[in-house]
């Protein structure tokens, strides 16, 4: 009866370590909006974004782990941001925050490039970090479109976590697998000592 309630403790240790060796990365989209200034008379000659205000989540939230987030919630997005002359130092810790119902969204610029530049349109995307409390940090995009000029300078920036955007992967890691399999053996070990 000890070899038994031993082995049972041994699979349930095996059992656990296998289910915590696996990464859970952060999957989805989440865009926001608002207006902003930069340092330029126009959009063709600025470098930096002095200012974003009036920062909001989209009004379609966001979706799969960013889903619990509502359209309209107050967004925190780190200013200045240089992007300018090209290529910018873009590495920019806790770019966007977001706290909502106890957990904390968060994301890190680490790359940047300008895809268009002119008097009335910036078009930028980069690379960047995702944080979600209870998530592994995962690698992500982001695409930044600012219109306008003067004080009537909009913006909408999205961020799609995983770069790829496709559906997560369930395959358990090889040590996982390695874990699984000493415990079946361990298993049809015990069954062949009772028969």
């Amino acid at each position: 009866m000890k070899k038994l309630v031993l082995f049972s403790f041994m699979i349930a240790a095996i059992g656990a370590f296998a289910l915590n060796a696996q990464a859970t990365s952060i999957y989805g989209y989440t865009s926001f909006s608002g207006t902003l200034h930069t340092d330029g008379t126009s959009l063709a000659d600025a470098t930096t974004i002095d200012l974003f205000s009036d920062v909001v989540v989209s009004t379609h939230g966001g979706t799969f782990d960013y889903a619990a987030i509502p359209g309209n919630e107050a967004v925190s997005l780190s200013s200045p941001f240089t992007f300018g002359p090209f290529p910018a130092s873009a590495s920019i810790s806790d770019f966007w925050v977001i706290d909502y119902a106890g957990t904390q969204y968060s994301y890190d610029v680490l790359s940047s490039q300008i895809d268009v530049q002119n008097a009335n349109q910036l078009n930028l995307q980069g690379t960047g970090l995702a944080s979600i409390d209870g998530f592994d940090d995962t690698d992500s995009i982001w695409f930044l479109s600012v219109t306008g000029a003067g004080d009537r300078t909009t913006f909408t920036l999205s961020t799609l976590v995983p770069p790829d955007y496709e559906a997560p992967s369930t395959i358990p890691e090889p040590s996982s697998m390695i874990l699984l399999g000493i415990g079946l053996l361990g298993l049809a070990k015990l069954g062949r000592k009772k028969s």
